[in-house]
């Protein structure tokens, strides 16, 4: 289920960062190129890619059909989160 290489395993970490963040976070940052990665896996159907750990990012305009679960672990209101709950097809 695990692997280093974002090209592979089925859990991923995805976030905003900087330098700054603790080194453990810097592998789950990555560059835009990394996020893209992942956008595109994630809307893969086919992909191996099952869950993916979200923090701040995907809200608008990323649209993935094949999603049917969303877990929110923080207090969301108003036009965020009705984005959020939109972004479950």
């Amino acid at each position: 289920w695990h692997s280093d290489d974002d090209d592979k395993g089925v859990i991923k970490v995805v976030m905003t960062g900087s330098s700054s963040d603790p080194q453990n976070f810097q592998k789950h940052i990555g560059p835009k190129k990394r996020r893209n990665l992942l956008e595109n896996r994630m809307k893969d159907v086919n992909d191996e890619l099952q869950l993916v750990i979200v923090r701040d990012m995907w809200l608008t305009g990323f649209d993935v059909p094949s999603m049917h679960t969303m877990y929110i672990d923080k207090p969301m209101k108003g036009h965020n989160l009705m984005q959020a709950i939109a972004r479950v097809n």
